[in-house]
């Protein structure tokens, strides 16, 4: 018999779909009633709303009961032509089989026509996904080995700042309102940096010319002494208000440091980059220009660092500096052992005499 992992994994209960919105209708007139109405039928009460959680735990149900037949009466019709009613039977014998019965579910992100939930067993644990049409018929199911559970952030060896100059920490910190990055792995400490004057503008004049940014042609430096690995050039500055997401890093640097920490720089300006891969740099060293190439809605730096090569394969690190100048609520001051906080403006020390 096929395991249940690798049949699944195959994506034979894997199918999803779209449906556009039904149109707008017009309210119909009120209907005429008889004179003589017969008697009405007693109401039965309305059913609860079909959600993405109730249908996880009635999927757990039918795992456990090997009910195959109402899994698939809940298909929708695309999912039942992808996937037949004698290949689920099999697969719920094998699932069992495995790992023993499921004991519990528990969301893992749950909307309410998609989720993600966790599948508990008496031998293991399973991730089960669900998505529902409009009608609350299930249009896409997976179940699939759980992800590894995320890695405490490391904090980096001091590195320096990758700029001259005071910057405005637009977005960074360790949690979701001070840093939108926070939720993906490679980039749960990512910062993005702007340039402000005294007005706390990141522009001159009206803002419509990427010129017209304080941190757009600035040089970008490398945080740390390393190899670099990757060189990403040729991606065209977005104009402003048209973001990029099909090539969100656009330009980009990634250099490997010591100890297998990797440092990334984003959005730099086509042909600015000074670096190829292989070349061995120093910290401080100019490495390209910030621009506005790829997922960005205004020049910035997107930097960060990483314990891999790969943005979709690595776990995203904490950069410390070992000294900066730092301006909080107003009040400028000396921080060694630093890490990017939104709202901080932040500069390289001040020159010792």
């Amino acid at each position: 018999m096929r395991s249940f992992a690798s049949t699944l994994l195959a994506s034979l209960l894997t199918f999803s779909i779209g449906c556009a919105p039904a149109p707008a209708t017009r309210c119909p007139e009120p209907a005429v009633v008889p004179a003589a109405a017969p008697s009405p039928a007693a109401v039965e009460p309305a059913a609860a709303p079909v959600s993405a959680t109730s249908t996880a735990a009635e999927v757990v149900q039918w795992i456990n009961a090997g009910d195959g037949e109402a899994l698939f009466a809940r298909f929708s019709a695309q999912m039942q032509a992808a996937v037949p009613l004698t290949q689920v039977q099999p697969l719920f014998e094998s699932l069992v089989a495995s790992r023993g019965r499921l004991t519990g579910v528990a969301p893992i992100e749950a909307g309410e026509r998609k989720g993600r939930f966790r599948l508990v067993a008496e031998r293991g644990e399973w991730e089960l996904q669900v998505t529902l049409d409009e009608q609350g018929k299930i249009a896409g199911m997976l179940v699939k080995e759980p992800e590894d559970p995320a890695p405490p952030v490391a904090r980096s060896a001091p590195m320096g700042l990758p700029f001259r100059g005071e910057w405005l920490v637009f977005w960074g910190g360790d949690r979701k309102e001070l840093n939108h990055h926070v939720d993906h792995p490679s980039q749960r400490r990512a910062a993005d940096l702007v340039i402000v004057d005294a007005g706390g503008k990141s522009h001159k004049g009206d803002g419509r010319a990427l010129t017209d940014y304080y941190a757009y042609g600035q040089d970008i430096l490398a945080m740390a002494d390393g190899v670099v690995v990757t060189v990403v050039d040729g991606v065209p500055d977005s104009p402003l208000g048209e973001r990029n997401p099909y090539m969100a890093p656009g330009n980009m640097v990634v250099i490997r440091h010591e100890g297998e920490v990797h440092s990334a720089y984003a959005h730099l300006i086509p042909g600015s980059i000074k670096v190829k891969p292989g070349a061995k740099v120093r910290r401080g060293q100019v490495l390209g220009a910030c621009g506005n190439s790829g997922n960005s809605s205004e020049p910035h730096l997107h930097v960060q660092l990483q314990d891999g090569p790969r943005f979709e394969k690595s776990w995203g690190l904490e950069a410390v500096f070992a000294e900066a100048t730092v301006t909080r609520d107003g009040a400028a001051a000396p921080r060694s052992d630093y890490s990017f906080l939104k709202g901080d403006k932040v500069a390289p020390p001040a020159k010792k005499k």
